[in-house]
């Protein structure tokens, strides 16, 4: 049984179009898509970005062994234009190098699938002090959030507790030891990691993981799972997990390790 459904999405965009990200964002009643089945959505900008469905079906059958969530084992790939991207509230964005900016049109939806409750976790692949990817994204996000910064998360933020108590953020890497977000309000729509998670999560036909994970081998890679588990969660709880007594349910059932 369910014990977390999906947020219910505005069904009438074209009533909601005066909302804006500098208006803050909704309560998290409101969803995407019309089944209450989590999936999750490629962002593709073309070159520079990359597309690794292994990993985010992988990350949706560990979601499924590890909690109560139903899940759609399965992603999509969608463009910034695209008005499907409403459809699925956790959106993806990897890359390994540099892309070209978003259309004008791409950041005004961008824009509202943010401020209507829709979470991006964005993923530098080439665990690089110094990259293309890294530079693009900043400036797509300056442009996405022009008074809103991209900024260290603290340790206390949610994203850290919302169903493992998480102590390190690794992926294929373990090299910057903090995410990167942006927050409006109490929340955070946007979560950006340069470990390459999703690099971790990658498995090949049969099942086997493709990239070593380096440099703590498979513990290194078990931390990873729990890292895309708990930005999914997050994505769908927000901020509520923060509060002490959620954190010593999680305790009692075993769920903080």
């Amino acid at each position: 049984m369910t014990t977390l459904t999906r947020r219910r999405f505005l069904t009438a965009l074209t009533g909601a179009a005066g909302l804006t990200l500098t208006a803050g964002l909704p309560g998290r009643a409101l969803a995407f898509g019309e089944q209450n089945l989590v999936d999750i959505a490629e962002l593709d900008l073309g070159d520079g970005t990359l597309s690794r469905p292994s990993a985010w079906k992988r990350l949706l059958y560990e979601m499924v062994q590890t909690t109560s969530v139903d899940t759609k084992v399965r992603s999509a790939r969608v463009t910034p234009e695209d008005p499907a991207l409403f459809e699925h509230p956790f959106l993806v964005l990897l890359g390994d190098g540099a892309f070209a900016p978003v259309s004008e049109e791409g950041i005004k939806q961008l824009s509202q699938f943010l401020a209507y409750g829709g979470f991006l976790f964005i993923d530098d692949t080439t665990g690089r002090e110094d990259s293309g990817f890294d530079k693009s994204v900043r400036r797509m996000l300056t442009r996405l959030f022009p008074t809103r910064p991209l900024s260290f998360l603290p340790e206390e933020h949610s994203l850290f507790r919302s169903y493992f108590l998480l102590r390190e953020y690794p992926g294929r890497v373990n090299r910057f030891p903090q995410p990167e977000g942006v927050s409006v309000g109490n929340l955070t729509p946007v979560v950006y990691s340069r470990n390459d998670v999703s690099g971790a999560l990658m498995r090949d036909e049969l099942g086997q993981p493709i990239h070593a994970c380096v440099p703590g081998g498979e513990a290194q890679r078990r931390e990873a799972v729990k890292v895309g588990i708990n930005m999914l969660m997050y994505s769908l709880t927000a901020n509520y997990k923060a509060d002490q007594a959620h954190v010593k349910a999680l305790m009692e059932r075993g769920h903080l390790e």
